[in-house]
């Protein structure tokens, strides 16, 4: 067989050889840091010593080995493997000091002038869970304050202290994610760590790819930091057509949000998943993982990041969220130490770490299992507040509508495929809502609403029976 002949996998030969090789690699195979001779490698392996050759130009194109003449190759260590694939990435993409962002656009304001409007989208009701938590937090914020009063004050580390980083490190394991301290940097927002990482790592020469239905889209991450753009289609059952970015072959990032894409409730699955981690790890490609609540979602399927040990392609967006703990609530992200270098010498000041008693905090609801008992009557509560909220829709709305609570977290998407919801939007007057099939940014030809209830359930409540009244009125005059 030619080394250019395609196998089953779709793969040419010298490929599949060079996937074979890397593997032993990883496992471990070579203690002597060196491959055996060619030819014993192609006895071995069944090859043709044109195919062997061939996997062996591509292993050190791609930064595994360093070979001589005459001489038995040498392996590179993994960190300098790393190295070479960063620093390749920013070469390429043309990487530039980070500049500063213009604040987001604000959104229509029409609904302003009705003083007893109740806002359906809103992001976040404080304490919406009903202090659920009070006692819990308050406790982890008297035992920071104790270790604050007996001289741990040190509030000049820009990518977070120590002990948080510690804490999170002996929690993450629980989620199969082995992470170091080192390989983790606290920021205070999610949004803070989308536009740090855009800012430091894509340049003008690389591509951004993200689903068509994209939180970085909202946040407008994509028209800031890269003039090649590239977005991946999405079908109507929310699966996502990756082909287009893995036969992309130049430098990349693609921002994903792998569990419960809104308003499908997709999720990606997890051969997926570990396709997509490995096809990165085998190019210059990084994914950026969005698992911003998969800390308090223990049945979601396995991270991008647990299939990545030893951080070769996936950067890791986490967070413990504020309106969980609003006092002890921060955001992190997990990546490779040289990735992690360059995002702290690259952080402007309001990029930087929580305020350093909530990290404190955080340290004492981690170590000490508060945060377990938080999200043990969190999810509690959540899955009572569900059932209310079906029940709200079915009887304000009955089969105007078609929802999923069950994945649900925090909002979910009405459809509405009977209505022009163009002219619903404009026709409000007391309530106020998004359309669009993504984080409020409307489409010709959207059919969904979303609707958050993170908020008092009487305001859920009244504020469901005066959208249920305008979709009725609308009804007959213009639905299809």
């Amino acid at each position: 067989m030619s080394p250019l002949s395609k196998t089953p996998s779709g793969k040419t030969k010298y490929e599949e050889v060079a996937t074979e090789l890397r593997r032993r690699i990883a496992d471990g195979r070579y203690r002597d840091g060196r491959l055996p001779s060619q030819r014993v490698l192609a006895d071995a392996l069944g090859v043709s010593r044109n195919t062997l050759l061939s996997a062996l130009a591509l292993l050190e194109k791609d930064g595994w080995i360093e070979s001589h003449d005459r001489r038995r190759a040498h392996l590179l260590a993994p960190e300098h493997v790393f190295t070479r694939k960063l620093s390749a990435f920013l070469q390429e993409s043309g990487f530039r000091p980070p500049l500063m962002n213009s604040a987001l656009e604000g959104r229509n304001t029409v609904l302003r002038a009705a003083e007893d409007a109740i806002d359906l989208s809103l992001l976040c009701h404080e304490h919406w869970d009903e202090h659920l938590n009070y006692d819990l937090e308050e406790a982890a914020v008297q035992a920071a304050l104790r270790r604050f009063r007996q001289g741990e004050t040190n509030i000049y580390r820009t990518a977070g202290i120590p002990q948080l980083k510690e804490a999170l490190c002996a929690h993450l394991e629980h989620f199969g994610i082995a992470a170091r301290p080192s390989e983790i940097f606290i920021v205070s927002r999610r949004l803070q760590a989308y536009r740090l990482v855009a800012e430091v790592l894509l340049g003008q020469g690389a591509e951004l790819w993200m689903p068509e239905l994209s939180l970085s889209r909202f946040y407008g991450v994509a028209e800031r930091h890269t003039a090649r753009r590239r977005f991946l289609s999405v079908s109507v059952t929310g699966e996502i057509d990756f082909e287009p970015a893995l036969f992309s072959k130049r430098p990349k990032m693609l921002f994903l949000e792998p569990t419960h894409a809104k308003p499908t409730g997709a999720t990606i699955p997890e051969t997926e998943r570990e396709r997509l981690v490995e096809a990165a790890r085998r190019s210059s490609t990084f994914l950026f993982e969005d698992a911003y609540c998969r800390l308090l979602e223990g049945e979601a399927p396995a991270t991008l990041a647990s299939f990545d040990p030893q951080k070769e392609a996936v950067i890791h967006l986490g967070a413990v969220p504020t309106w969980l703990t609003p006092l002890g609530g921060f955001s992190f992200l997990l990546a490779h130490e040289r990735v992690i270098e360059l995002l702290r010498a690259s952080a402007r000041r309001d990029y930087l770490n929580p305020e350093f008693l909530t990290q404190l905090t955080a340290v004492e609801l981690l170590r000490s299992g508060g945060l377990a008992e938080m999200l043990r009557r969190f999810h509690a509560f959540h899955r009572e507040r569900r059932r209310f909220v079906y029940k709200v829709l079915t009887e304000r709305l009955g089969n105007l509508a078609r929802w999923s609570a069950e994945q649900s977290f925090g909002c979910l998407w009405l459809d509405l495929s009977t209505l022009d919801i163009g002219r619903l939007y404009r026709a409000r007057r007391d309530v106020d809502f998004q359309p669009g099939w993504l984080y409020g940014e409307p489409k010709k030809d959207c059919r969904h609403v979303m609707l958050r209830y993170t908020m008092p359930a009487a305001d859920f409540e009244e504020g469901v029976a005066r959208f249920a009244r305008l979709c009725r009125s609308a009804e007959p005059s213009f639905g299809k």
